[in-house]
């Protein structure tokens, strides 16, 4: 049975799917910020990548956080 988010702790491995339904960008727009360095590199496992919860949220709690502050300079 999959995890639900409330199973979820920091150190989950997440999937690019889980990612990619969370905040509705592309994979391509992911692959893309990695290449960039702009997105945490996945952890490989065999053929499949997975990062971990803690990053991916790390990353969109920065992006929230500049949206906040453009909006506070307005």
């Amino acid at each position: 049975m999959p995890k639900t988010r409330s199973d979820l702790t920091e150190d989950s491995l997440i999937d690019l799917k889980y990612i990619t339904n969370d905040s509705g960008f592309t994979a391509k727009y992911f692959y893309s910020l990695i290449k960039r360095g702009e997105f945490p590199i996945p952890i490989k496992l065999g053929r499949s990548s997975r990062w971990l919860l803690k990053d991916y949220s790390e990353w969109k709690a920065r992006h929230i956080g500049r949206r906040d502050s453009r909006q506070r300079l307005k």
